[in-house]
């Protein structure tokens, strides 16, 4: 299927007109390249004089367009809170694309039923307001019939919630899905809460470790059941701290978290011995108060005394 790049409405409404024609046919080319390109190749491409691809580079860096998109694009989607209605006329004229038409197709078989002028509408809905790629969208229905749900409200919810997450291609999806069906039940396993999903808070939690911070399944397992002895209970507050630390340091290992902890003990070893308190030396006694006196009958020794003085 072939590739699809995204334009902003703003750009087609306000900078389209007074471009001259050949001017948006340049910068089409160049973000269909993704700027990786040269003036010779679209110039080879549009058949045009390469100076006039200079022109319509230095026009639009001028009017900021290259900035504004690249920006923009950047950006978490802002979803409108309600979802467009389409008449019957403008879902006939979208039927006239073949890959509009496949995907009707598909979700007719995959859902078991002739699809209604609404759920057709809601689909489309998928591509034109949540802007999830066709492809996408229909991995989207596979995941939901293999769950047992082909309502489409079910459906329309989870297109929002992978909308809201970026899951813009096939690839994105499906290291999601992996991080949900493995990553969620380990670390509520790690937490001894293995039989209930995770509350939104502590999925937030969940999502920052395992995609923002990218860290191995094993290394927050670990900081969960860390969490767990030190505190005696659930605590994803006090695991983020761990693995905030982590990720600071650079741990992507096992064998990174070991380093951590010798670091950490000889630290706490050295601390220990700076804080005992230093032992004084004996006191060295004087051997006279050492030596055991004699305890003197001064009675007896005035006896002594009067015999003595008689015998003279």
């Amino acid at each position: 299927m072939a590739e699809e790049i995204r334009i902003l409405k703003d750009f087609i409404e306000k900078e389209v007109p007074k471009a001259p024609p050949l001017y948006v046919s340049v910068f089409l080319m160049t973000k269909a390249a993704e700027g990786k390109t040269s003036a010779a190749e679209i110039a080879e491409k549009l058949e045009i004089l390469e100076s006039d691809v200079l022109k319509a580079w230095r026009y639009w860096e001028e009017r900021d367009c290259f900035a504004k998109e690249a920006a923009q694009m950047s950006q978490p989607k802002a979803i409108p809170s309600e979802r467009p209605q389409y008449s019957p006329a403008e879902l006939s004229c979208y039927l006239k694309r073949e890959d509009v038409k496949r995907l009707f197709q598909s979700a007719q078989q995959k859902l078991g039923k002739t699809l209604s002028s609404g759920d057709m509408a809601t689909l489309f809905s998928f591509y034109d307001w949540l802007g999830l790629p066709l492809e996408v969208i229909d991995l989207l229905l596979t995941y939901c019939v293999s769950r047992g749900k082909r309502g489409m409200h079910y459906i329309e919810k989870v297109a929002m919630g992978w909308a809201e997450e970026g899951l813009d291609s096939l690839e994105a999806v499906e290291e999601y899905l992996q991080m949900r069906k493995e990553g969620y039940g380990a670390i509520m396993r790690a937490f001894g809460q293995g039989k209930r999903l995770p509350a939104p808070e502590e999925e937030t939690y969940i999502k920052k470790w395992l995609r923002e911070y990218k860290l191995p399944l094993d290394v927050v397992v670990t900081a969960c059941e860390r969490t767990i002895m030190r505190t005696g209970g659930v605590s994803f507050a006090y695991a983020d701290k761990i693995l905030r630390e982590w990720h600071q340091a650079g741990v992507k290992s096992q064998a990174d978290i070991a380093k951590l902890d010798e670091a950490f003990a000889a630290k706490r070893a050295q601390q220990k011995a700076s804080e005992q308190p230093r032992q004084t030396a004996p006191q060295r006694q004087n051997r006279f108060i050492n030596y055991t006196q004699r305890e003197w009958d001064y009675n007896e020794l005035e006896r002594l005394e009067r015999e003595k003085q008689r015998e003279w």
